[in-house]
């Protein structure tokens, strides 16, 4: 997909999209400060990718895929010329998080492997997804429009109960 921008999107862009739009926007323009839950999800993590890859059969590696307009860090479990994308979470699962996994099979099969199925894993809880062309055209759609975000006026703020939580309440208008 051709896209005449300077902004080259994510699937953590998918993510933080899903999330809210605007905290998408507040991100970008003021980054995302590292929460005690980022820092113990960090530490978790070569623990589970180690439990993780026994109950796979193969460790899933970070890929780094530069797909043109779109780009990203894909951990990915590769056999021959398909792969699996796997979205690591410590967490508790969200519905956002399966966006994110679309669209780093997008970018799998961007970079030309054969992509069928993704697995979100929350802990040892996997949970495996199937990618058919329509996830993969709504993935595509998500970047696009993650791109938009950011390039564009901060989107207008909406109430959820996400803001009670949210790192950017104090600057965001609306809370």
């Amino acid at each position: 997909m051709y896209r005449p921008s300077s902004y080259r999107p994510t699937p953590w862009d998918v993510l933080e999209l899903e999330y809210c739009p605007r905290y998408l926007w507040l991100s970008k323009r003021h980054g995302v400060p590292v929460t005690p839950s980022m820092r113990a999800g960090k530490s978790a993590e070569p623990e589970l990718r180690r439990r993780l890859a026994a109950a796979l059969g193969g460790e899933p590696r970070p890929v780094y895929i530069d797909a043109g307009w779109a780009h990203g860090v894909v951990d990915l479990l590769v056999v021959r010329k398909s792969a699996v994308p796997v979205e690591i979470k410590t967490g508790v699962p969200r519905p956002e998080h399966k966006w994110q996994l679309y669209a780093e099979a997008y970018l799998a099969k961007a970079a030309g492997y054969a992509v069928t199925r993704g697995v979100l894993a929350y802990g040892e809880r996997l949970r495996s997804l199937q990618v058919t062309p329509a996830e993969l055209k709504a993935a595509e759609t998500l970047l696009a429009k993650a791109a938009e975000v950011v390039e564009g006026p901060p989107p207008p703020p909406r109430r959820s109960p996400k803001c009670a939580y949210c790192q950017y309440r104090a600057i965001c208008t609306y809370t």
